[in-house]
């Protein structure tokens, strides 16, 4: 599927989000890569509705034509409190509030959530680093009894999470966010602050390599085959023919 189609599933949804919840939503958006038209073959739709007050519908995911959609109901007053937050995961949240493409607006709502994102306090971001580096020793006391027991299924993955967890929080000493996920691994190693040899470090803790890449990608596709085959034998489907909110 490319840009242009999902564009046209994107308002469709809309029309039908507008004709269900009409005179209870302030707005409606698509974020990520649709938004950002840097979106790939296999992309998914993630849209937002910007709601008056809780509806009884939180979330709807599903998958249509081979594609996944995502569409989020939040309050107003819960979007705008969030958007003002410096929480833990603020490098890979904020883009979030910051980069979408407007569907619908009522009386210019999207002003609001903009002035939100500019009312966060840089003074929050310590208190975030804190927290941060208790989850750190925690994590390390993991990894050091794994290794220490020779859980090495345990110290493996804990390692790559430790990695992981570098670069979010390497997001909170810069005060600088990752526009997508796709984007992390390159973005952080031209940030100004960053451990000696991040680099090789990085790799070295998730165990990147790609000399079997091959061999892990045909891995990934049977191991999903197997989860859904597993999944419809109970009677589980994701997938629909007709669009929904």
């Amino acid at each position: 599927m490319n840009h242009k189609e999902r564009i046209t599933i994107a308002k469709a949804l809309t029309k039908k989000i507008v004709r269900k919840y009409g005179k209870d939503i302030y707005g409606i958006v698509i974020y990520g890569s649709v938004a950002k038209n840097e979106d790939r073959r296999y992309s998914d739709l993630e849209m937002y509705v910007v709601t008056k007050k809780k509806l009884k519908v939180k979330e709807v995911k599903y998958v249509y034509r081979g594609m996944n959609i995502e569409v989020s109901y939040i309050p107003a007053r819960e979007m705008l409190r969030n958007a003002k937050t410096i929480s833990l995961n603020w490098p890979i949240a904020t883009d979030f509030y910051r980069s979408y493409l407007i569907l619908y607006e009522k009386g210019d709502w999207f002003q609001k959530l903009r002035r939100a994102v500019a009312s966060q306090n840089p003074r929050d971001f310590k208190r975030a680093i804190q927290k941060y580096l208790v989850w750190f020793y925690e994590l390390m006391a993991k990894i050091k009894n794994a290794y220490r027991y020779k859980d090495n299924y345990s110290f493996l993955w804990l390692a790559a999470f430790l990695g992981w967890e570098s670069i979010i929080f390497l997001g909170l000493v810069n005060r600088k966010y990752y526009k997508s996920e796709r984007d992390v691994f390159t973005s952080v190693m031209n940030f100004p602050i960053r451990p000696k040899n991040y680099q090789r470090l990085l790799e070295t803790v998730c165990h990147f390599s790609v000399k079997d890449k091959k061999k892990i990608y045909h891995a990934t596709l049977k191991l999903f085959a197997e989860l859904q085959w597993i999944a419809r034998e109970r009677g589980i489907s994701v997938e629909e023919n007709k669009l929904f909110v």
